[in-house]
Parts: C-alpha cells; sequence; structure tokens
C-alpha cells in the first residue's frame, strides 16, 4: 500500500491541488493528515473541505493553528501576523467546521502501519514544541512506542534515526529517502505542504510505502503567484505572501 503524509497544509489551495495530483501520479492511495490544515493562507474552508470530503483521510490529527482557530481563546503570547491569521481564519469558517477541527485527536497509533501520528512532540503534544535536533528527538523517542512516528509543525523535512534501543545511538539529517531498517525507531518530520521553511519553496510531502518499508520525500511546483494575490486581497499581512516566494 502506498501513502501519502501530508502536513501543515495552512489554507494553501494551490499547494493542496498540486500535491494531490502529484498523488494521483504515484499510485497514491490512502492519506494521512498530520494537522494545521488551516492557518496563513487564503482558503481554509476551501482545504478543510478537500481534506473532508475528497481525500478522506485514514487518520487526521490537529495542529496548533487547528486548535487556536477552533476556540475562541484570547491570542496571548502570538505574534501580531499570526494573531491576524488566525482571527480571519476564524471568521471564515462554520461553526461546523471548527466543531471538527477542535474534535481532531492530538495523537494516533495506527497500529497496522506500526507508525505513531503527532503534529508537534509525542512527549507533551498539547504544548506544541519544535524538535529541532536530536536532543529534543530522543524526548519523543522515550514515548514512541511504535516504529516509525511522523510529523509535522517546524515545516521543515527532517529524519530522525534510533540505533540499539532506548540509549542507542540517534543519526538524524536532510533526506530524500529513507529505507526503515528492522529493530530501528524512525521519527521523520514530512515537511509543509502550504507553507514551507527549507528553502525550497515548492510543496513538500511524503509517500509511504508500506510494502518495501521505503519513505520517500517529494517537492512540487504550484501556482505560487495565486496564492500570494489571494492572501493580499484578503488583507492578510503582507509577510506571509512574500515567505512563500522564498521557502522560508
Amino acid at each position: 500500500m502506498l501513502y501519502g503524509i501530508i502536513s501543515d497544509l495552512h489554507s494553501n489551495l494551490e499547494a493542496v491541488r498540486a500535491v494531490i495530483e502529484e498523488g494521483k501520479k504515484l499510485g497514491i492511495q490512502k492519506y494521512i493528515c498530520l494537522g494545521d490544515i488551516v492557518g496563513y493562507n487564503a482558503n481554509p474552508k476551501e482545504v478543510i473541505d478537500i481534506v473532508r470530503d475528497e481525500l478522506q483521510p485514514i487518520a487526521v490529527i490537529k495542529g496548533n493553528h487547528d486548535e487556536y482557530v477552533s476556540q475562541e481563546n484570547e491570542l496571548i503570547g502570538f505574534n501580531p501576523q499570526a494573531a491576524q491569521a488566525v482571527q480571519w481564519t476564524r471568521e471564515q469558517l462554520t461553526l461546523d467546521d471548527r466543531q471538527w477541527l477542535y474534535s481532531l485527536p492530538m495523537t494516533k497509533n495506527l497500529w497496522q502501519l506500526k507508525t505513531t501520528i503527532v503534529h508537534a512532540t509525542l512527549d507533551s503534544p498539547e504544548a506544541w514544541g519544535y524538535i529541532f535536533d536530536k536532543y529534543y528527538a530522543e524526548n519523543s523517542f522515550s514515548y514512541q512506542r511504535l516504529p516509525y512516528c511522523f510529523i509535522g509543525h517546524s515545516h521543515v523535512p527532517f529524519a530522525y534515526e534510533q540505533i540499539g534501543g532506548a540509549k542507542g545511538v540517534i543519526q538524524a539529517g536532510r533526506y530524500e529517502q529513507i529505507r526503515l531498517n528492522p529493530n530501528h525507531k524512525y521519527l521523520i518530520n514530512v515537511g509543509s505542504v502550504g507553507q514551507p521553511r527549507d528553502g525550497d519553496n515548492r510543496a513538500a510531502f511524503c509517500s509511504f510505502d508500506t510494502d518495501e518499508r521505503v519513505v520517500t520525500l517529494h517537492r512540487v511546483e504550484y501556482d505560487i503567484e495565486t496564492t500570494q494575490k489571494k492572501i493580499y486581497e484578503a488583507g492578510l499581512p503582507e509577510r506571509l505572501a512574500l515567505r512563500l516566494q522564498v521557502g522560508r
């Protein structure tokens, strides 16, 4: 079975559509979504509808923007641009959309795939911490009961491999393709569909071939100019449009 694993779609309709088209070419059969369906860009309702009604993933979990948008909490501690985007997104969604986002779980074990999914970290998923190096990864590995864990949140594709059990060596680095070895643990960030931050402005997602035990990173070009135009027309912060061009 070939699965598509997507994360951090961030209301970017053009990027989502491009990824779906690429998925068809690859022969992806089912999808898994790691959260942050909304936020930053200008098509939150359309992207939610695609995820819920078109892709119908076997599993969807909650990202921090999904959490913020689904509630009415005051946005304390946010930078002004993020706060503006969250408030604007709240106003674009129906009550049903927001209740659906609110109902999403923080983590999920996919036992048949030997896989755990979480948006941020396994040790404290509700705190929305980042995994930036092997020391942060070690904390999540200590909570990881299944061999494979896929994450998002940082918008940077990166992989960690733990060899030799709980006290074993952790290797880390960027990747294009990973063959999953027996008796190793893996923590794999699949990057961002809707707002890449690794210096590559193309949409990012992964495929997971469960028969061959291979994870492959894919990059897809999309119509950035249209996405930017929508951001300007919605009155969202200019920086949200500019950063798409440079992938930062």
